[in-house]
């Protein structure tokens, strides 16, 4: 069985994941939706952390996409968990740890 890792995401200053962040970070929203996108053209192991497959709030770092990616492409699913929201004074940028879990339920998108 897959062991949960914990992680902060990346690329929380790109389109609307400050926003989303600060709207649905938080522990009552519980988990969120984890997409790969084999198709993006940055990182061929990216995985979009998003509410719903809608609200995205960041992406995995490049070396925790590296080992989930390849065990989504065999068909296992994950969910990010929240665990805090970070912030970064004396920049008014947030970002967010989250627990990557293994499911057997269908993804949430």
């Amino acid at each position: 069985m897959f062991k949960p890792i914990e992680t902060k995401l990346a690329g929380v200053t790109f389109d609307d994941c400050q926003s989303n962040i600060l709207k649905w970070g938080c522990a009552d929203i519980g988990t969120f939706a984890m997409d790969r996108e084999a198709d993006n053209p940055y990182d061929p192991n990216a995985i979009r952390v998003s509410l719903f497959g809608i609200h995205n709030v960041g992406y995995l770092p490049t070396d925790v996409a590296q080992m989930i990616a390849p065990l989504m492409d065999n068909g296992r699913h994950f969910l990010a968990e929240f665990v805090r929201v970070t912030r970064y004074p004396p920049h008014e940028r947030i970002g967010m740890i989250v627990r990557i879990v293994e499911t057997t339920n269908l993804p949430m998108t």
